[in-house]
């Protein structure tokens, strides 16, 4: 197309999705009002009056009638706009998006219901040709995702839509840095001759331009759920068309970085909630804009800091337009240590010391077997599991009580299914049944038989061990309630302090053993239990 019919028709769509925006919203907002279709103020937001939130669905229809009018104007845009297939795909996903939203608006979806519809956008958004199949910085590596590039697509398109949505917290914050956003991908796709990508940012950018006219402090309408989402997916998939032909290097890139500040924002908003075991979905007020708050800068303010941050990130983005070596990712970790600082300037990681995330950070290692001391008991239960007679499992746990530091180990066998402190009628003359007693007092069980298997720890003094004592003890029984014995397990801490895995271990302990009892009691019946049996030096 000529430079002065193109130039025309960017005019046009801008201009002609501002218009409509800023006639559009007042409707709306009277509309909403007079049928009670308000935000409600409670302790999580900051304004104190109903406020209606139907903004979104004025920027909705005047996106949609601007680049109507714009294909019936300029035919030769109607087909990369609207006609072809990938692009209806486009055009159905957000508008699922934005249906998604506006009913959530006036009748609450529950978290999870959203988050599958939201996928469910995301994915017409994949087959219609949004697809991010490598990963990359330039020369300095590339990997091709295969088959992770749709679950890598999805999950990116959804991860920017949840963005946007909760980044809409402030007056004009979320119409802000979208509209500083769609302009720096509406430059990019300009770069890489993608009209139709350029288009929907321009025409998304005068809408989000009219809209800012009655959303900018003090608000007198919102965006609402409808149209963050319909924002959200529309900058999600054009950061993925702004890439052009350079998939390897877009994911670290400009299309991405435009969208960064809410992108990191609902980032860390996962890791924060998944760390202190709240609903990832769930709402809180310790986003960015929230901590800008509680520093003391006025509402206004903390939104045009929030502008500033999102122009600073994208102005560096626009860098590696020309940088397209090594020195970008010095730039971009440059960048990256930056936002960090400001993020814990603050208060933003406020809670999150070495004391208290250090630990949890190792329990996540020994779970998951990164621990040198996790996988040699990891190696010990493998032994365990595969023991074959009751020699094996002898010899095995010997080994395994000296890793976890045990000071004296008892293995009670119960060759007819029953405790071997059940074989009897009762205790011996002269004591008492603990068992019989309140579970408060009841702290350890008088057995009237001596234990089948007993190790002591030839490293460990038992000198005070009544006095500062550990004790286990847990029946071994399978899913189908048949009672194999007991394993009781005594550690000094006066000599070995329990550690932070102990139980973790004693419960995988127990497991191991009761398997192999299993298998023991398969092949050779009751097994032979006086193989086990060993007294104390």
């Amino acid at each position: 197309m000529p430079l002065h019919p193109l130039l025309l028709l960017t005019l046009f769509v801008f201009a002609g999705t501002l218009c409509l925006t800023l006639a559009l919203v007042p409707l709306f907002a009277r509309l909403a009002t007079a049928r009670g279709l308000v935000d409600q103020p409670n302790g999580r937001k900051v304004h104190t009056t109903p406020i209606p939130r139907i903004g979104g669905a004025a920027i909705f229809i005047a996106f949609y009638l601007t680049l109507g009018l714009a294909a019936l104007l300029f035919p030769a845009v109607s087909r990369p706009l609207i006609v072809e297939p990938e692009n209806m795909l486009l055009i159905a996903g957000s508008v699922l998006a934005f249906a998604v939203g506006l009913v959530d608006d006036f009748k609450r979806l529950r978290a999870r219901q959203k988050f599958v519809l939201q996928l469910a956008a995301a994915g017409l958004a994949y087959l219609g040709g949004i697809r991010i199949e490598s990963i990359g910085f330039y020369t300095l590596f590339q990997v091709d995702l295969g088959w992770l590039s749709p679950v890598v697509s999805i999950f990116w398109i959804a991860l920017v839509i949840n963005a946007f949505n909760l980044i809409d917290g402030l007056d004009g914050l979320a119409g802000g840095v979208g509209l500083i956003a769609s302009l720096i991908l509406a430059y990019v796709c300009f770069l890489h001759r993608n009209l139709p990508a350029m288009l929907y940012m321009l025409a998304i950018a005068g809408g989000l331009l009219g809209f800012l006219r009655y959303n900018f402090h003090p608000a007198s309408v919102f965006m609402g759920d409808g149209g963050s989402y319909f924002l959200g997916y529309l900058l999600g998939v054009v950061s993925v068309l702004a890439a052009g032909q350079n998939t390897a290097t877009m994911t670290f890139l400009v299309p991405m970085l435009a969208v960064a500040l809410p992108v990191i924002d609902v980032s860390m908003a996962i890791l924060r909630r998944f760390v202190r075991g709240q609903a990832i979905f769930g709402a809180d007020k310790r986003h960015f804009h929230h901590m800008l708050l509680r520093k003391g800068l006025s509402h206004r303010n903390a939104v045009l800091l929030c502008y500033g941050v999102a122009l600073f990130i994208c102005a560096a983005a626009l860098a590696f337009l020309k940088i397209r070596d090594e020195r970008a990712f010095f730039i971009l970790l440059l960048m990256g240590s930056t936002i960090l600082y400001a993020l814990a300037r603050v208060g933003y990681f406020h809670g999150y010391d070495a004391r208290a995330l250090l630990p949890w950070l190792r329990d996540v290692g020994d779970e998951i077997g990164l621990s040198r001391s996790r996988r040699s008991f990891f190696n010990l239960q493998l032994k365990l599991n595969a023991a074959r007679t009751l020699d094996d499992l002898q010899r095995h746990l010997e080994t395994t009580m000296a890793h976890l530091d045990i000071s004296v180990a008892a293995l009670y066998l119960a060759p007819d299914g029953k405790l071997a402190a059940e074989r009897r009628t009762g205790p011996p003359a002269g004591t008492d049944e603990r068992r019989q007693k309140t579970p408060l007092h009841a702290t350890v069980v008088l057995r009237p038989n001596p234990p089948d298997w007993l190790w002591q720890n030839p490293d460990h003094s038992m000198a005070q061990l009544h006095r500062r004592l550990f004790r286990v003890e847990m029946d071994l029984c399978d899913h189908n309630g048949r009672t194999f014995g007991a394993l009781v397990l005594l550690k000094n801490q006066a000599v070995a302090p329990v550690s932070h895995y102990t139980l973790g271990r004693i419960e995988h302990l127990r497991r191991s053993i009761l398997k192999a009892l299993e298998r023991i009691d398969g092949l050779d019946g009751a097994g032979d239990a006086d193989g086990m049996m060993r007294g104390l030096p």
